[in-house]
């Protein structure tokens, strides 16, 4: 009777993995509100904000007890009035991460639903909020910015390739460590030209060793397109020295790319023609992704970069006895989870910027009057505190004094509405934080329950995934890593989240808030 044994692509314990701690006294208030609360004048550029108070950034930068540090249990400084919906211009505290493929669109085919969903996050929602986002996926093949031009015209919006990280984007962070580098997969070219843009030396392809000696892959001869793409034509890999296997996309040519790829890794030191003792002297072998099977608009799926490292592993341990070493990125290792939280902090941090952009651009549109006409050039820039507590709390808070503001509590019940414009903001006064608080929730959406969804579950519990049924995972079966949330499509993952939200932060506005003034 035959046991059945463990997969190749789940021998790194990955599965053991327990997610971290969701962070503490991250607030739902919208991550400008947050900002925006600790300068009173910026507030009062918009008087739906609900926020209002006649307080200048002169005034506080005289006032030593007006501290301005971020506080997640007190947003209230200035007041705010209570609501029903929120519903003025903001940046949210969350954000999203979208696979790609199989969730916005579906081989060459766009789903509707995905250009939907991303209207939805920017702005075009009941709440009239932008949402930040980004794109995790496993795909590669290209550069980010060809793949964010591509999705900027399928999505109909502007997409950056900062709001980009396929399978082998962390892997530029490696152009320091290895001189000679094979670089595998994908069209012609294409690959080798992303590594050259991250930063490696010398980029080699399959094509230049097969070009070197043909008698390597005797069962392929280079075409003449082939040799176009050779651009090492004089190297000899025998005396030249591989440091490290970069599969950076699917092979197009499983036979030739496996019939090298084997060569070096049994290999004595990376160099061609040479064979180990050991089988231990070839050099490291990384994978831009591990997915075995992934969505085209055939309807079946096609194999992926997944089967191709089952197979190469196979066929190292029928010949050497051994089990091959690889290093993986993509969904869903714990290096690509890393790399794509600093391309949302980045990504966060652009979108507040801009939104405070708008706002400064809007008051010096609107009046001449320089509230820093005191001589003094002055920064005004606010602290975000992620403590819940201020350090340096003295005796003024026991006589009911707020410390984020100097003010008392019956002071603050006088305050005004003020309705007009605001005078003019020095537009260069104004800086974000660079240490943003964390995002309340990162939805992950995606279609795949072995790399999307385990990867969501498995690093930190602010993470929340959705499986979606436009991909590879088939409606009306059991997904073999669970979901938070499942959802028909991408369009009704993001509704779900956002009303989500909504209420989240309107309980935490409203906590925080004071009833409104009876008009007469």
């Amino acid at each position: 009777m035959t046991t059945a044994t463990t997969s190749f692509l789940n021998n790194d314990n990955i599965d053991l993995l327990k997610p971290e701690p969701k962070k503490k006294n991250v607030s739902s208030i919208s991550l400008s509100d947050q900002f925006v609360s600790a300068f009173p004048s910026i507030s009062n550029m918009d008087s739906t904000l609900g926020i209002t108070s006649p307080i200048s950034p002169t005034v506080a930068l005289r006032n030593p007890r007006m501290s301005l540090s971020f506080n997640h249990n007190n947003l209230c400084t200035p007041p705010k009035f209570k609501k029903t919906v929120i519903d003025h211009p903001r940046v949210a505290s969350y954000a999203f991460a979208f696979d790609i493929d199989g969730v916005l669109v579906k081989g060459p085919d766009t789903l509707q639903s995905g250009i939907e969903a991303i209207s939805y996050l920017e702005g075009n929602n009941p709440y009239n909020i932008k949402v930040p986002y980004i794109f995790v996926t496993n795909g590669g093949g290209k550069h980010e910015s060809v793949r964010a031009e591509d999705l900027s015209k399928r999505l109909q919006t502007e997409i950056t390739s900062d709001q980009i990280v396929q399978g082998h984007t962390p892997m530029k962070e490696l152009s320091d460590v290895y001189k000679n580098v094979l670089v595998v997969g994908g069209v012609g070219n294409t690959c080798r030209k992303v590594a050259q843009s991250y930063g490696f030396t010398n980029v080699y392809t399959p094509l230049d060793i097969m070009h070197w000696d043909p008698s390597v892959t005797p069962y392929y001869e280079l075409s003449q397109d082939d040799i176009k793409h050779c651009e090492y034509k004089h190297v000899d890999f025998s005396k030249t020295k591989i440091d490290a296997i970069m599969v950076f996309a699917d092979s197009r040519n499983w036979a030739a790319d496996q019939q090298i790829i084997l060569e070096l890794l049994m290999s004595k030191e990376g160099y061609m023609g040479t064979l180990s003792d050991t089988f231990e002297d070839g050099p490291p072998i990384y994978f831009a992704h591990s997915d075995f099977v992934w969505a085209t608009n055939y309807k079946l799926v096609r194999y992926g970069m997944g089967a191709l490292q089952v197979s190469i592993a196979a066929l190292f341990r029928e010949h050497t006895g051994k089990e091959m070493k690889v290093v993986r990125f993509g969904k869903p290792q714990r290096t690509t989870f890393n790399f794509a939280e600093k391309v949302l902090h980045r990504w966060r941090k652009s979108m507040l910027d801009d939104h405070i952009d708008e706002l400064t651009s809007f008051s010096n549109a609107d009046s001449s009057t320089d509230i820093f006409s005191n001589g003094e050039d002055t920064k005004y820039k606010p602290v975000f505190n992620t403590d819940s507590e201020s350090e340096d709390k003295d005796d003024d808070e026991e006589e009911g004094e707020d410390y984020n503001t100097g003010l008392t509590l019956q002071s603050l019940n006088k305050l005004s509405i003020s309705t007009k414009p605001p005078t003019t903001i020095k537009t260069d006064s104004f800086s974000t934080p660079e240490d943003l608080p964390p995002p309340s929730t990162v939805y992950f959406v995606g279609d795949t329950p072995e790399s999307d969804i385990r990867f969501a579950n498995s690093h930190d519990e602010s993470w929340f995934s959705i499986l979606v049924n436009t991909g590879v995972y088939q409606p009306n079966t059991t997904p073999k890593y669970k979901p938070r949330k499942q959802c028909n499509d991408v369009l009704e993952a993001v509704k779900f989240a956002v009303e989500r939200e909504h209420q989240l932060e309107l309980e935490e506005w409203n906590r925080n808030a004071i009833d409104p003034p009876i008009s007469n």
